[in-house]
């Protein structure tokens, strides 16, 4: 299954060229991409891979950039997909530091590093000239994290799904084969009341309190460890002065299960427990969130060449269920793995890093892989 000799010319080519890499990954991190406004980071890709000699590149309006490369014969099509989006906002200073064998900033490695590899991934196949079958898609997706609510390989499935034989999502640590997608669903729970003077309408309906009551009763929702299903009230936020009665009071709440019957069980649960203390309120429920899951076998092939490939590399897979971009195509049935390019830690935290040397590794799995599928 795997080319030794060729995955050790790989692995020579991307550590030869790992200072490119690493510029690549600062100058992604640098260009702020929070959800919602991923377009300069769109526009930097698309940018980046017509340098490299890719014709067929565009945006929608997503925005996800694509690029849809075809190759010289017939064979599969893989779509190979990295989120643009990170969790900081806007002014967040995105500025790289290097120290050692280390980058630090938000974002550097979720998901700069991904996004990066897409661009060297051209330049390595081209560099190597490697002649692929079949049609690679590459996607840069918008909205994978927070609220984004994977819309950006939603819309890429949308577009391409039909045609799409397997993929790849790039996210996470080098090591990682991830085949099992979380599913889950948030909801935005909004309550009214008329509200008034905290001491002359004493005993009038808060929207504070009626919240509390709801938030206590749902800490104490029992769930099942296996299938492993979770909840959790991230957010909160209401009132308008201390004395005053709260007119107005919201919520999130974020439900996860590795089965969709046990997500649905959750969430019929905690939709009784809201309905239970709206009386005297106006009650609000709107779904933010519905993030679809599924599984992929571990003996599939797409799963063995993933973890094949790192055992040739000297790194030891690893596996566990997450949400991520190929949460889409498994709930679709379509074979699709997530796996990352290096090593790092602080995901979602300003000192965020990531380690440089490992990237040759990460890039040789993705090029070893597409060979593989498409040669």
């Amino acid at each position: 299954m795997i080319d030794h000799q060729l995955l050790k010319k790989f692995e020579a080519y991307y550590l030869d060229h790992l200072e490119d890499m690493v510029q690549e990954n600062i100058a992604v991190c640098e260009v702020a991409a929070p959800s919602f406004q991923e377009k300069a980071r769109a526009d930097y890709v698309a940018r980046r891979w017509r340098e490299l000699g890719l014709t067929n590149v565009f945006l929608d309006e997503t925005p996800n950039v694509y690029a849809d490369i075809r190759g010289q014969a017939a064979g599969p099509t893989v779509l190979v997909a990295a989120h643009l989006d990170t969790v900081f906002p806007a002014d967040t200073d995105v500025h790289v530091r290097r120290e050692g064998d280390k980058l630090y900033a938000p974002g550097v490695r979720d998901n700069s590093t991904a996004v990066a590899a897409l661009i060297q991934l051209v330049a390595g196949l081209r560099d190597l000239s490697i002649a692929l079958k079949g049609r690679l898609i590459l996607v840069g997706t918008a909205g994978e994290e927070g609220l984004g609510d994977l819309r950006g390989i939603k819309a890429a499935m949308a577009r391409f799904g039909q045609e799409v034989d397997m993929v790849i999502a790039v996210d996470g640590n080098l090591g990682s084969v991830i085949h099992e997608g979380i599913a889950s669903r948030r909801l935005q729970v909004t309550v009214l009341t008329g509200g008034g003077h905290s001491w002359g309408d004493f005993g009038a309906p808060s929207a504070v309190h009626a919240l509390g009551r709801m938030i206590a009763d749902i800490a104490r929702l029992q769930v099942p460890a296996m299938p492993r299903t979770t909840y959790n009230v991230g957010v909160i936020s209401g009132g308008t002065s201390i004395n005053t009665i709260a007119p107005q009071a919201e919520m999130l709440i974020d439900m996860r299960s590795t089965a969709s019957t046990s997500l649905a069980k959750l969430e019929k649960d905690v939709r009784s427990i809201l309905e239970l203390h709206s009386n005297g309120v106006k009650l609000a429920i709107e779904v933010v969130g519905d993030r679809p899951g599924g599984a992929l076998s571990s003996s599939h092939a797409l799963v063995q060449l993933g973890k094949a490939t790192l055992e040739a590399l000297g790194i030891n897979p690893s596996s566990s269920p997450s949400s991520t971009d190929a949460n889409v195509p498994l709930s679709l049935g379509i074979p699709a793995v997530c796996i990352g390019i290096t090593t790092g830690q602080g995901a979602h935290r300003l000192d965020e890093s990531l380690d440089v040397r490992p990237i040759a590794k990460g890039m040789s799995q993705l090029t070893a892989m597409l060979v593989t599928l498409l040669k």
